[in-house]
């Protein structure tokens, strides 16, 4: 008479268990860069709203306060740091926004355009048109805001790559 044995091998069991955790790992690995991607956008909407801070106050400003220091200049520099950001505010007389968070880092660019559309037509019609409405040119400025901040996921001891959020406004009178 055959004895039939009802049991697993210590092979068989190690096969499974080798299945097994092949499966588990797709699974590990979503919730691994799951996680990452959730403190990337936390730190994107992070850097957004900081932005967006600098660009809201400066969108209540109107373009003269700025023609006071730059009507004159060809290039205005780039504000590289909340710091020269402070300091040019401070020149028209405006408190400066708070300091962004540690890790972040926030810039600001000018850029002054006339409001004049460069070209002189010596058309009699766009003459007198231009003459009747009695068009001024009109000051503005062009305000970029970037906030940069580190990459998450980088191996430790090197530098970070960085992300940024860039946003735009119009200074005009």
């Amino acid at each position: 008479m055959k004895r039939h044995l009802i049991g697993f091998s210590m092979i068989e069991v190690l096969v499974a268990l080798v299945f097994v955790s092949f499966s588990f790992l797709p699974i590990y690995n979503l919730f691994r860069f799951g996680q990452r991607g959730a403190v990337s956008n936390e730190k994107e909407v992070e850097a957004t709203n900081m932005a967006s801070d600098l660009i809201n106050f400066m969108r209540d400003r109107k373009g003269s306060d700025l023609d006071a220091l730059y009507k004159n200049v060809r290039d205005i520099p780039e504000f590289k740091d909340d710091d020269e950001i402070a300091a040019m505010l401070k020149q028209i007389n405006l408190t400066p926004l708070p300091k962004v968070r540690e890790g972040f880092t926030r810039s600001m660019q000018l850029k002054r355009y006339e409001g004049k559309s460069g070209k002189t037509s010596f058309n009699p019609i766009n003459a007198l048109i231009d003459f009747i409405n009695r068009r001024r040119a009109v000051p503005n400025y062009l305000v970029r805001v970037r906030v940069a901040y580190p990459m998450s996921g980088s191996a430790k001891g090197t530098t970070p790559p960085e992300d940024d959020v860039i946003l735009y406004t119009i200074l005009m009178d």
